[in-house]
């Protein structure tokens, strides 16, 4: 199985992206048309490595010409807004930053290895290296160093962690049905079904591989103890179940009471392709929590009010100040001595995350990002003249900001501060601009902190760090909100509630994703780590076929009373 993803990788990756017809056939003797590549067009040389892709894959592939197609045409407006280098291409951190992007956009999925805070395990990567052919690494990196990546070569590698995420939902089901001592021959009814997708559920979204025939039951059990929203959860899954069906009533696999396995897959990669925008809304619910105890409409929640609101039955506002301030949730220059959380950090905050899968993280999707689509496609440019932005940015409305609205004066004195910083011009893809954004939307868009200067942290990388939990007590929290109203008591100043709201803070510095001149990018170290993720996965997916030949031994030796961590909503919380 390995090796079988590691082919698709070189085919697609390689291949595709039209590198050197020469070094393609020396790689692929044997397995490509190599005599005649030489003298083939590069779009002919792309339509026959295509042909060579899906027949590796089998029938079961998804990466089709429809499929690329739509990828290239979601890629296409963010690609066009980036700077690119002298051959049109994209460097390595503007590349990442797009693919980023695909992913939210589609499917609301966070690549691992594609965000700038990369979480991509080295240590299992480097453990795999040797199994990733020299050539192909090589290649990637001689791609990057000389020319950068276009847009074919950026379809192609969305296609390929599209098509990985597909074959692990299909390895975590085959685990499930051994779990359960059913063969993948086998036909199932319409009950033996909805508890096979149940099962393959409670797995995605606490991660849990460790039960058979005798403990499923039990573990199922625990995830219905300890996640309150596993009852919508199972709603949602019926919902897409039955959708999905009723889709495929010509389809021999979906015959009722005689539903086979490739069913089962088709329900559960749907599951997967919707999962993320649909738990968003927990996210929106929580953003709606903090509003309703905002200060004022700068988006921040002061900190005394956000442990009041915990006192009061919120229960999921329990962060301890320090893991707020370290992970860049608190804002300590809005008001002098009283911290205050920033809605949009918070909610975009790594403990909101779900460690759903060994490729991506299911998290709260950041509304920013939704809001750059429609500025980049109307701009059509990586910068813009100040009138420009504002005249899109007047007319764009939010979840909470309506348009069209005449934008503040401080507003346009920020923006032609960031255009004078740069020659006449604002770039839209750095730090200055997202500090405006924020400015602009501060319900929706995070503060973007200076590199460096914070640590985001999900629960359980701050536990092995800090060995110790990211949440308050009841009595540290009572013991703080008690200390703010004694503050409060003693102060001769206006209540905070009629106070005239501060101005947001604001800093100069400036940082690019990419470079906006010509010039050849440099190193490769991203594209490394995602084909090392790949590799990695791709082992990943041939242990869980060992899994399931030696299931009832490793099974039976689980613990029951392990903890099931993460779950939807709060990580820490469970």
């Amino acid at each position: 199985m390995a090796s079988h993803h590691i082919r698709f990788l070189a085919f697609a990756t390689v291949a595709f992206s039209g590198l050197f017809e020469t070094a393609l056939a020396n790689a692929y003797r044997g397995n490509l048309r190599a005599v005649a590549m030489g003298k083939m067009s590069a779009e002919d040389l792309r339509a026959t490595v295509l042909e060579e892709v899906l027949g590796a894959l089998g029938n079961n592939s998804r990466v089709t010409d429809k499929r690329l197609t739509a990828i290239k045409e979601a890629l296409e407006p963010t690609f066009s807004s980036m700077p690119k280098n002298e051959y049109g291409n994209l460097e390595d951190a503007a590349a990442r930053y797009v693919l980023h992007r695909l992913f939210v956009q589609r499917h609301a999925m966070y690549i691992r290895g594609l965000d700038a805070g990369s979480v991509v395990s080295m240590t299992t990567a480097e453990v795999l290296e040797e199994h990733i052919p020299t050539f192909v690494l090589s290649l990637f990196e001689e791609r990057m160093k000389n020319h950068g990546l276009g847009l074919h070569e950026m379809t192609v590698l969305a296609a390929t962690l599209e098509h990985l995420i597909h074959d692990e939902a299909v390895s975590r089901l085959q685990v499930v049905y051994q779990g359960y001592e059913i063969s993948q021959d086998a036909r199932l009814n319409e009950f033996e079904l909805q508890r096979m997708i149940h099962t393959y559920m409670a797995m995605f979204v606490t991660g849990q591989l460790n039960f058979d025939s005798t403990t499923v039951a039990s573990a199922a059990q625990r995830v219905q103890d300890s996640y309150p929203g596993w009852k919508d959860t199972k709603k949602f899954v019926n919902q897409v179940t039955s959708e999905v069906m009723a889709s495929k009533v010509s389809d021999p696999d979906f015959t009722p009471g005689n539903f086979s396995f490739r069913a089962a897959t088709q329900i559960v990669e749907e599951i997967g392709e919707r999962y993320g925008r649909w738990q968003n809304s927990e996210c929106m619910d929580l953003k709606e929590l903090l509003m309703n105890i905002e200060d004022h409409e700068s988006g921040r929640v002061l900190l005394k009010e956000f442990y009041r609101s915990a006192l009061g039955g919120n229960w999921q506002f329990t962060e301890k100040e320090d893991y707020l301030r370290e992970t860049g949730v608190l804002d300590d220059a809005y008001r002098p001595k009283e911290p205050a959380v920033v809605i949009p950090n918070y909610v975009n905050a790594p403990s909101n995350c779900l460690a759903s899968s060994s490729i991506y993280q299911v998290c709260c999707i950041n509304e920013c990002e939704a809001l750059m689509g429609p500025i980049e496609q109307q701009l059509g440019a990586h910068e813009a003249t100040t009138d420009r932005i504002l005249d899109v940015v007047s007319n764009l409305a939010s979840s909470t900001t309506p348009a069209p609205r005449k934008l503040s004066q401080d507003l346009r004195d920020r923006l032609e501060e960031i255009a004078s910083h740069h020659q006449g011009t604002v770039p839209l893809h750095g730090r200055l601009f997202a500090q405006w954004l924020h400015h602009a939307y501060p319900r929706e868009c995070p503060y973007p902190h200076e590199a460096g200067t914070k640590n985001p942290m999900t629960a359980d990388q701050w536990l092995q760090e800090k060995k110790t939990t990211i949440s308050s007590s009841k009595d540290e929290i009572r013991s703080y909100v008690e200390q703010a109203e004694t503050a409060e008591g003693s102060e001769s100043a206006t209540p905070t509630a009629t106070a005239e709201a501060p101005k947001l803070p604001w800093s100069s510095a400036e940082e690019l994703i990419a470079r906006h001149v010509h010039k050849k990018p440099k190193g490769s170290s991203w594209v490394r780590k995602v084909a090392f993720c790949i590799a990695a996965v791709s082992g990943l997916i041939a242990i869980f076929h060992t899994v399931s030949d030696s299931f009832a031994s490793l099974g039976r030796g689980s613990k029951q009373g392990s903890s099931l961590l993460p779950c939807v909503g709060k990580q820490h919380a469970c």
